[in-house]
């Protein structure tokens, strides 16, 4: 080959590789909420200072439906979050955001048979903040995400300011009435008095003078499992007064369920809560609680 070609062919594949790189390092990157928009079809480009965009990697990337109208040659957009429809044809330089017009400096158009639309535009009509960085040459919009809050469930129980009101409480529901009375044993004060009109239960929360222990105490007609306690390996079971008393621990809790007949059946459960109490000291206090609410407890 002459080697005059040889150079023009060097030459020329040098200035295409350098013009490759020099495109690549510039191109325009989008970035929407710290995750960039991928472009496959067309690059995001500059046209008249703004920079345009496939229309459906931007609408996409912010979360928003896109329709289009081949005979009219209109993008209809909806954003559920910003609650925003955007319309707008090609070639047109009206955008309308809801009902509102908005004049585009540089319409959408069609580009390599891609329709592409202004990110700026697109983006502040749909509540969104919008950044360029020159050195980088790169895009960002911040958009405002819709965070799935859980639903929020009132608190079923009834709290009372007194033993008084809560069998008060007691003697007015539906269905069987009864009365609970605050436990005799030492060393615990009752911090709470609650009724669940649901289930007809009391619950009377204690507490140890040292703070670090925790007895819960539940009534309530009928014979089921009232601990409120999913889990729990048995350790032991007896009879008290010729009810059957189950004693169970699930982390570091130590509780016990049983149902006794007095005029009619009734269910209580006792559970002590302690970070520090030894196993066996947390299931000889529950005894002595099981004792103390059988002895001192009246039922109707």
């Amino acid at each position: 080959m002459n080697k005059k070609i040889i150079a023009a062919v060097l030459a020329a594949s040098s200035v295409m590789s350098l013009t490759a790189g020099v495109m690549a390092e510039d191109a325009i990157k989008i970035f929407v909420n710290g995750k960039q928009v991928i472009c496959e079809d067309v690059d995001p480009f500059i046209e008249n200072d703004h920079t345009l965009v496939p229309m459906r990697a931007i609408f996409e990337a912010l979360g928003a439906s896109v329709d289009w109208d081949g005979e009219t040659r209109t993008v209809v957009s909806y954003d559920p979050v910003s609650d925003v429809s955007i319309t707008l044809q090609i070639d047109s330089d009206t955008m309308f955001v809801g009902e509102t017009p908005v004049t585009l400096e540089t319409p959408a158009r069609i580009a390599n048979d891609v329709t592409v639309v202004p990110v700026r535009a697109i983006a502040e009509g749909m509540h969104s903040v919008v950044g360029w960085d020159g050195d980088t040459r790169t895009v960002t919009v911040e958009k405002e995400v819709t965070v799935e809050q859980p639903p929020q469930i009132a608190n079923p129980w009834a709290e009372y300011a007194s033993l008084d009101e809560l069998n008060a409480a007691l003697n007015t529901a539906e269905g069987y009435k009864y009365s609970v009375v605050e436990l005799t044993t030492a060393g615990y004060t009752a911090t709470a008095y609650r009724y669940l009109a649901e289930t007809n239960m009391a619950e009377i929360k204690y507490a140890s003078k040292d703070g670090k222990t925790e007895v819960t105490v539940r009534t309530q007609p009928g014979d089921t499992d009232i601990s409120g306690i999913t889990g729990g390996v048995k350790v032991e079971e007896y009879t008290i007064d010729n009810s059957l008393v189950e004693i169970y621990t699930y982390e570091d809790i130590t509780y016990a369920v049983w149902s006794c007949e007095d005029g009619t059946i009734i269910s209580n459960s006792v559970a002590v809560k302690s970070a520090d109490m030894k196993a066996d000291d947390a299931k000889a206090l529950v005894k002595t609680l099981v004792e103390d609410v059988e002895t001192n407890h009246p039922r109707g």
